[in-house]
């Protein structure tokens, strides 16, 4: 009988709790604040959207765990017929890297981890803000796996 009785409780305050949550507005709770202002814009104005980065798209595939560390710097370098882009500031990197076996890899300057293997790459987006060698290593032994070499943008002077 107690039991029954306690289950009864229970299922009331699940209920009411559920119709407490279901009553808040969302905004508030992510944002902390319990007033409900809101702004809109005047009508003819459109939204600002982030604009892209001024930079050129480019695409690399390296292959990581033998005994050289590849170094993306010139990725879409056809060396029969033309010469080298290399990557610059403000550039979008799209990099792809596979492994002889399967492993764990980072870009500590990115916080970003991802597991490459031979047959499914890490797959990582790379925004370039500084010329500088970043490093990619291997997560189980901290062993540098690849470097990404990033140069000034055209026009600006190289750094010392």
């Amino acid at each position: 009988m107690a039991a029954r009785r306690l289950l009864i409780v229970m299922l009331v305050l699940l209920g009411i709790s559920t119709l407490a949550a279901a009553l808040i507005p969302q905004e508030s709770v992510r944002e902390g604040t319990t007033t409900g202002n809101t702004t809109t814009q005047p009508p003819g104005t459109a939204a600002t959207t982030a604009t892209p980065p001024p930079g050129k798209q480019v695409q690399a595939a390296i292959t990581v765990g033998g005994e050289n560390v590849p170094v993306v710097a010139c990725p879409e370098r056809d060396r029969r017929k033309e010469p080298c882009q290399p990557i610059r500031i403000g550039d979008t990197l799209t990099l792809r890297i596979y492994s002889r076996e399967t492993a764990e890899v980072e870009i500590p300057a990115f916080g970003l981890v991802g597991v490459a293997s031979h047959a499914a790459p890490a797959l990582f987006e790379l925004l370039f803000r500084s010329a500088a060698s970043y490093g990619v290593r291997f997560t189980s032994s901290g062993k540098i796996a690849a470097r990404i070499t990033v140069l000034p943008a055209k026009g600006e002077p190289k750094p010392r």
